[in-house]
């Protein structure tokens, strides 16, 4: 198996399919109440001596995320999946996201890859924090930020947010993400809706991973005997890998996020398969081992 590892880079190589991670912002804090909730209450300095500062402040406690997106190549197709938060977009709420002018596309342009180059683009689902790059800003309307792209959105995911949408919630959508990086994607007619097995290219299939919202998805990538699963937010922080019994207060259905959670560590602990989460902190992703009931990512 053709395996090699770069942490400088942050990727890897799976024989034809090679996978980097293309960072838009790090080191984020976050209470970890916030994320959690109570059930994690006085666990937090314990975790912060065994997982190290680059995961939890050493003085605050607070967890440190990674918002990123990974570029994958094949010999075929340029493909991007979770496109992070997006430029000039509507975020009061979340200071770190509001109205940035973040250098993301030139991120892209310096390994190789203009706007124009990208075939497909996914998110293993349709939060704020996963869409916003599906868009930029042109001529005062949000247009796709990739024009040769089909985005492949899941039919269960898009459904109920589309379903939310149309309801009229008191509040924009997901911080106004599905008005201002999905729908118009939609209505530029370059959005496709997949089955959540849908499988993309030679090598690179979906798997539904309900929970974190209603159609969030795996994405698996296997070449040269080697197989990556970007996970997106089936896992959070590598704190859910000593308790996988946390589920965020973001998830839609907190049971069954703990149930797919499980599923992934049990099926993939102790193997060669790589575990890619949206927002671990570099070096963002290895394989799990297990350590007694624990788990931990080796790289």
């Amino acid at each position: 198996m053709d395996l090699r590892w770069d942490t400088n880079l942050d990727g890897c190589d799976l024989g034809g399919i090679q996978v980097r991670r293309v960072a838009e912002l790090v080191d984020i804090p976050f209470p970890a109440e916030v994320i959690y909730g109570e059930q994690c209450s006085g666990a937090i300095e314990y975790l912060r001596d065994v997982l190290g500062p680059s995961h939890i402040d050493r003085e605050n406690l607070d967890l440190l995320l990674s918002f990123h997106c990974f570029l994958v190549r094949t010999n075929q197709h340029i493909i991007l999946v979770d496109l992070c938060i997006g430029n000039n977009k509507s975020r009061p709420t979340r200071p770190p996201w509001h109205l940035r002018d973040g250098p993301f596309l030139a991120q892209l342009s310096a390994v190789g890859v203009e706007p124009d180059d990208v075939d497909f683009v996914m998110c293993t689902h349709l939060h704020a924090d996963h869409v916003g790059w599906n868009t930029k800003r042109e001529d005062g309307a949000w247009v796709p930020t990739f024009p040769n792209a089909e985005y492949l959105f899941t039919e269960t995911e898009y459904s109920y947010w589309k379903a939310a949408f149309d309801a009229e919630p008191p509040e924009p959508l997901n911080y106004g993400s599905f008005e201002d990086s999905v729908l118009p994607v939609v209505v530029a007619g370059q959005a496709t809706m997949v089955a959540s097995d849908h499988r993309v290219d030679a090598g690179i299939h979906l798997e539904a991973a309900p929970g974190h919202t209603p159609g969030n998805v795996l994405v698996h990538l296997e070449d040269g005997g080697g197989h990556a699963i970007l996970c997106g937010d089936v896992m959070h922080h590598p704190v859910q890998l000593i308790h996988p019994e946390w589920s965020t207060k973001f998830c839609h259905d907190q049971d069954q996020s703990f149930i797919t959670r499980t599923r992934l560590l049990e099926n993939y602990s102790d193997t060669r398969t790589l575990i890619l989460p949206a927002h671990f902190q570099a070096p963002t992703f290895g394989r799990i081992v297990r350590a007694g009931d624990l788990y931990r990512v080796a790289l």
